[in-house]
């Protein structure tokens, strides 16, 4: 029997409804997973990284990888110079 990966175990956490976000606030994200053994607390905290409070310790957790899955860091684009339509121009 093969054991299950970590990224098909995340993404059957996410099936099956265990994980709950509970904050989103510019960099910073948490949330509750309820895993095998029990439910734990995991995020990213600016200065901090990625945590979890399982007992795996690492960033590698299954725990993790379904909020990976579910949430995205996207680099801020600066501000586009506004357009003025050619009819408008001085």
């Amino acid at each position: 029997m093969t054991r299950e990966t970590i990224e098909a175990k995340a993404a059957r956490y996410l099936a099956e409804g265990r994980l709950v976000v509970t904050l989103v606030l510019g960099d910073e994200v948490t949330a509750v997973c309820t895993g095998e053994t029990g439910a734990y607390d995991l995020g990213h905290t600016p200065g901090r990284g990625w945590w979890c409070t399982c007992p795996v310790r690492t960033d590698r957790c299954c725990h993790l990888a379904a909020l990976w899955l579910v949430t995205i860091r996207r680099p801020m684009r600066p501000a586009a110079p506004s357009a003025v339509p050619a009819s408008r121009a001085a």
